[in-house]
């Protein structure tokens, strides 16, 4: 069987955006014929280096640096670490060599550094690796496989699941920071890229208009796996009378944070939820700040936070929920991003809203049945969750329709990515 080399700095144990992408395609490939070689960030002591899903194992992973000891760390240094981020707060509880070993999670030029040499051992090595796989953003990975193909006849694909310049200017706009460059230099050399939705494909081929083409940019649409143990089938059993609700959290403007704070706030007292009957399980790169700015607040004591776990128990925690709510920013590009535990959530069979402006989420939320609120809007967000917590505590919620559910299966999309693989003259 050939092989396929990934690039990544989004994997278990980390929870980044793209990590439970990278992995359902890893231990998915040999299904479709490949079998998976890995080079990732460092693993954390203690964590699965995997997650419990797919149809075959990723014995081929090769970190970066070694694992990493987070046991000093608190649930919200830990969360910030398990998102990719730096700890926050002046004093941290590592330092020198360890100090090294945690910024290789967070500083790509160190991952980047350490992946090439790992890369080029691993081409010497094994003349089975036929194909290159890398994800971003982060730049790093994009670039290494560009660079490594430059000198190597190997195939490759470039897997982008968000805008690269985080900006994300409206097609036209000049820009000339080196997000855009690179984003630029990325789209444009002329291989063949992946993207998750028709929103950010669009959004591409509208800003490269006659530079980008339309066949070199394939839809492979973000997955479920149901494998995974959190997709067992639920047996019935007494109606709880607690709210569990499961809610991610992007990295969101102050202005937008304050509003969906103010907006979960309004919506308690205006129910009169008591004090035991609700529980808010928190995931999502904006979560360390938001437990920071509801530090002081009466709300603060019904954020749940498991950091522990990783992606197994996030899943876990979806699948006990009685709603998923994802909170975007109000940004051009939030507007083309779909968090991944809002599609695990969608294959669960849970009812979805979301709070976020028109896009990729909001059209997801609401072709499944869902609610949507406008990001920024405290009071649109109190409305939005008063009416999924009526709807269930009236048993009346829906959960997205079957055909929907399908487009999303790990099975079908692995297909889609078969057949980008094999739209591609092999080298």
């Amino acid at each position: 069987m050939s092989k396929v080399l990934i690039l990544t700095r989004n994997f278990p144990p980390y929870v980044t955006g793209g990590a439970s992408r990278t992995w359902k395609f890893a231990s998915n490939f040999a299904a479709i014929g490949w079998s998976p070689v890995a080079v990732a960030p460092p693993a954390i002591a203690g964590m699965a280096a995997g997650v419990s899903s797919g149809t075959n194992s990723v014995s081929e992973l090769y970190r970066t640096d070694a694992d990493l000891d987070a046991g000093d760390l608190d649930a919200v240094a830990r969360c910030a670490l398990l998102h990719g981020r730096e700890a926050p707060g002046a004093n941290r509880p590592f330092r020198g060599k360890l100090a090294r070993q945690f910024k290789s999670v967070t500083d790509g030029s160190l991952w980047q550094k350490s992946a090439e040499a790992t890369v080029e051992q691993l081409l010497e090595q094994d003349p089975k690796i036929d194909l290159l796989y890398a994800q971003g953003p982060p730049l790093e990975p994009l670039m290494l496989a560009l660079d490594v193909t430059r000198r190597r006849s190997l195939n490759l694909m470039l897997d982008i699941t968000a805008p690269l310049d985080p900006a994300m200017p409206a097609p036209g706009a000049s820009r000339s920071s080196a997000a855009a460059k690179a984003e630029e230099h990325i789209l444009l050399s002329g291989v063949h890229l992946l993207t998750p939705n028709r929103f950010l494909k669009e959004y591409f081929l509208k800003k490269y208009q006659g530079r980008l083409d339309y066949n070199h940019v394939t839809i492979v649409p973000p997955a479920f796996d149901p494998s995974h143990p959190a997709f067992r089938r639920r047996e019935p059993g007494a109606s709880s009378t607690v709210l569990r609700v499961a809610l991610l959290v992007d990295e969101l403007p102050k202005g937008d944070l304050k509003a969906l704070l103010a907006g979960i706030d309004a919506w308690i007292r205006a129910d009169g939820i008591a004090a035991g009957g609700l529980e808010l399980a928190l995931f999502g790169d904006g979560v360390p700040e938001l437990l920071r700015r509801a530090a002081k607040k009466p709300i603060r004591q019904l954020f749940v936070l498991d950091e522990t776990g990783g992606i197994d128990r996030e899943l876990e925690t979806c699948r006990n929920a009685a709603f998923f709510c994802a909170a975007l920013g109000n940004s051009a590009a939030s507007t083309v991003v779909v968090p991944d535990r809002l599609i695990d959530a969608l294959g669960m069979g849970l009812p979805l809203c979301a709070v976020a402006p028109e896009g990729e989420a909001a059209r997801l939320a609401v072709e499944s049945g869902g609610m949507c609120a406008p990001a920024g809007n405290a009071g649109a967000i109190m409305e939005l969750f008063r009416a999924m917590a009526s709807g269930w505590s009236f048993g009346n919620l829906q959960a997205a329709p079957d055909w929907l559910r399908e487009r999303h299966t790990i099975s079908t999309v692995m297909q889609e990515l078969r057949r980008a693989i094999a739209s591609q003259p092999l080298i």
